[in-house]
């Protein structure tokens, strides 16, 4: 009933066409989580975990929340999820993210390289 008037307005026996698309985030999403999977193959000291590697990458990108405990007088940094990151919040992440692996997890593997692995990876999956 939402949609009564516009139902309405086409005729009957028309061709309506429908386009599905997948949001933005989800697209970043899968290209994060691929790019994980891809340094824990990769990286000896992640142990060959993707969960791992992606605290350890999101600790490097500095998308990190600092919690203080006043009992002990320590801060603990912790990573901060991805779980409601926006389109321009997942650029930036990813951005940063790109920078990380090109100097620290990866160095001296170059960026097209990187892209096109990941795109493999995620292009599998579908």
């Amino acid at each position: 009933e939402i949609f009564s008037e516009e139902w309405s307005s086409i005729p009957r026996d028309a061709e309506v066409k429908a386009e599905i698309s997948v949001p933005s985030t989800l697209k970043y999403m899968r290209f994060f989580r691929a790019l994980c999977g891809l340094l824990a193959q990769n990286c000896e000291w992640l142990n060959s975990d993707p969960e791992f590697a992606k605290e350890q990458l999101l600790l490097e990108c500095r998308h990190v929340t600092y919690h203080h405990d006043r009992l002990r007088q320590r801060t603990e940094i912790r990573a901060k999820t991805t779980r409601n990151l926006n389109a321009d919040q997942w650029i930036r992440l990813l951005q940063r993210a790109r920078y990380a692996v090109e100097t620290k997890f990866l160095p001296g593997t170059p960026a097209s390289t990187i892209k096109t692995e990941i795109e493999n990876m995620i292009g599998d999956r579908r």
